[in-house]
């Protein structure tokens, strides 16, 4: 068998995102872990996928609605990207959060978001990139960027002297 060092980003992301949430990076089996990195990447897995010429918050609503998650936990998701990018941590209660206070949790046995209790949206992190997040990214594979990024940069091409 010969091993390779190129790969499609989308491959490269869930690698690291099943890495960074203690999964085998290959098969993705294990229960995972909370770890905000994954989480992080889990956004930015779910950010390349979005398209449209629709502000990002709509393209979200449309990536995420159209894989059968609500309109209300798609917003929820959404407020969660928004302060993992912008503050790396959970977004406080407000308008974006349905005023819900957002708590991170590592039960693989949850729901990726759950919103039973009053005043509280529960992510559990494992689920969230476990499940939900590879469900969209293989049922959207064809809509990913096809290109492939050489990983070892021992072996890969470099530009020519002064170009």
């Amino acid at each position: 068998m010969t091993e390779t060092s190129l790969y499609p980003t989308l491959v490269l992301a869930v690698r690291d995102m099943r890495t960074a949430n203690g999964r085998n990076e290959t098969t993705g089996e294990g229960t995972g872990n909370e770890s905000w990195i994954g989480l992080s990447i889990a956004m930015t897995v779910l950010d390349t996928l979005t398209s449209g010429t629709e502000k990002v918050g709509q393209r979200w609503s449309n990536l995420l609605t159209s894989h059968d998650v609500t309109e209300a936990d798609a917003k929820l998701i959404y407020a969660l990207r928004c302060s993992l990018l912008h503050g790396y941590g959970p977004p406080k209660a407000s308008a974006g959060t349905a005023n819900r206070h957002m708590l991170l949790t590592a039960d693989p046995h949850a729901y990726a978001v759950d919103t039973s209790r009053a005043g509280v949206a529960l992510v559990s992190v494992p689920v969230f990139c476990g499940r939900l997040v590879e469900r969209i990214v293989f049922a959207a594979w064809e809509d990913w960027d096809q290109e492939l990024v050489n990983t070892d940069i021992f072996n890969a091409a470099t530009p020519a002297a002064g170009g």
